[in-house]
């Protein structure tokens, strides 16, 4: 009887053992395709992966933070601060998840914790470019620009080659006033990548403001090429044909720009100010209107639109 036992109690622990085996081999493996289908973006097959994973392995850290990525990489930041979180959970000194929550927060408009935890990561791991990187832009888009110009360089001294780095660097000095720093950093990265769509309109928009119109005509030209429903392209494209007095080709491309973006303000001002040239004053008027109604405080809007009033009065 005690030998049967015995047996059966050697039995089952070789069981459980081999049981553990194939399960933990089951989840690495699905874990492993998923990062897989990820990088091949294969995203929906990545998602399916690295949630059977958790089926076999609840507390599998890189299948959780590799299914918030999916979820961030789909648009569903909500379920991607989720599934960071519980990965944070597990490590809570996993760089790589904090960077990537930051970023997740960064894409929902959530500055503040984005940097709280770029901020983290960065401490864990100094040389994290990635991480620096988009604390830079995190400090753009908050109009921090200074600090902005010290995360893209330091980056940049992590890895000279990266061309986005270089890239919101140039975007940053363009937004400074800098216009000289903005047209080497951009022109650097168009060098190494003449399809680098991004780069080249914040070329032209640098060319815009520096009124050299020709140069900036031919970015926005090459930038819509790449990408022709580009609305941001088109609006400066627009604008460049109104200031130049091609009226026809301004209104075609600033009619196609509110098409995609009907909110924006300088578009809407850009087209009115097209009308009022073209003696349309009614159409101006409600475009200068509608402008203002967003942009109340805008001085160029109100002037020119009493411009239009003042020539529709006679």
């Amino acid at each position: 009887m005690d030998l049967t036992i015995a047996f059966i109690g050697v039995i089952g622990g070789i069981i459980a053992i081999v049981a553990i085996e194939i399960v933990f081999d089951v989840a690495w493996a699905l874990t492993q395709r998923g990062w897989t289908h990820k990088e091949s973006g294969r995203l929906t097959h990545a998602l399916m992966d690295f949630t059977r994973a958790l089926h076999h392995q609840p507390r599998n850290k890189w299948a959780i933070a590799g299914r918030a990525q999916i979820h961030r990489l789909l648009g569903q930041y909500e379920a991607a601060l989720v599934d960071f979180t519980q990965a944070l959970n597990l490590d809570p000194g996993c760089s790589w998840c904090l960077a990537n929550r930051g970023e997740t927060y960064r894409l929902l408009g959530r500055y503040a914790e984005a940097l709280t935890d770029l901020n983290r990561a960065i401490q864990i791991a100094p040389d994290f470019k990635w991480a620096i990187a988009n604390r830079g832009q995190i400090y753009r888009q908050m109009g921090q620009y200074e600090e902005a110009l010290q995360d893209f360089s330091r980056a940049l001294v992590l890895d000279p080659d990266c061309l986005w780095c270089l890239a919101n660097r140039g975007e940053t000095h363009r937004r400074l006033g800098r216009y000289h720093e903005a047209l080497a950093d951009l022109s650097r990265v168009i060098d190494r990548n003449p399809h680098y769509k991004w780069a080249i309109a914040n070329r032209g928009k640098t060319y815009l403001e520096l009124e050299r119109d020709r140069e900036a005509l031919a970015d926005f030209n090459d930038a819509l090429a790449l990408e022709p429903n580009c609305a941001w392209c088109l609006a400066n494209r627009g604008e460049i044909y109104r200031r130049i007095e091609r009226y026809e080709d301004a209104l075609a491309d600033l009619d196609r720009a509110i098409a995609v973006d009907p909110h924006c303000a300088r578009s809407l001002g850009n087209r009115g100010e097209v009308y009022r040239h073209l003696g349309r004053y009614d159409r101006a008027l409600a475009d200068f209107n509608q402008a203002i109604a967003l942009q109340p405080d805008n001085v160029w809007l109100r002037t020119h639109q009493a411009l239009a009033q003042a020539a529709m009065n006679g």
